[in-house]
């Protein structure tokens, strides 16, 4: 794979879930979120706002989905887990149904930014949820 066209979306992948956890965060929108937004890296524009339209659109669908699937309660995972895990499952169902690029690149950026568990736990929930 093109690493030039790789890193793009990547850090797309990043910084959707930066926001989104912003957002929970500050009761925000992704409007003003996006306002304040500072990535110094070239990142895809297009993949970040998707991901993150997307997931505004169908988060109760996501939840629900989770719910029924994924056979374990999400009600006590840290909240960053939580927008890694929601983002990686809205990708997968609304942006890029790759379940081998979901999967890899949303465990990569949880290897990344998580705790040294939650990888292993997201290829669980993506496995039984995807």
């Amino acid at each position: 794979m093109d690493n030039k066209k790789y890193k793009p979306q990547c850090i797309a992948r990043e910084s959707a879930i930066k926001i989104l956890y912003q957002m929970k965060m500050q009761d925000e929108s992704k409007k003003a979120v996006m306002n304040s937004f500072i990535e110094n890296r070239e990142y895809d524009k297009n993949l970040l706002d998707r991901i993150l339209s997307e997931y505004i659109d169908n988060k109760d669908a996501i939840i629900m989905l989770l719910n029924k699937k994924a056979n374990i309660s999400l009600d006590n995972i840290p909240l960053l887990d939580e927008c890694i895990i929601h983002l990686s499952v809205c990708e997968f169902l609304y942006v890029n149904n790759s379940k081998s690029i979901v999967i890899n690149e949303y465990i990569n950026i949880a290897k990344k930014y998580s705790s040294p568990k939650m990888y292993t736990f997201l290829n669980k929930v993506l496995d039984n949820t995807l």
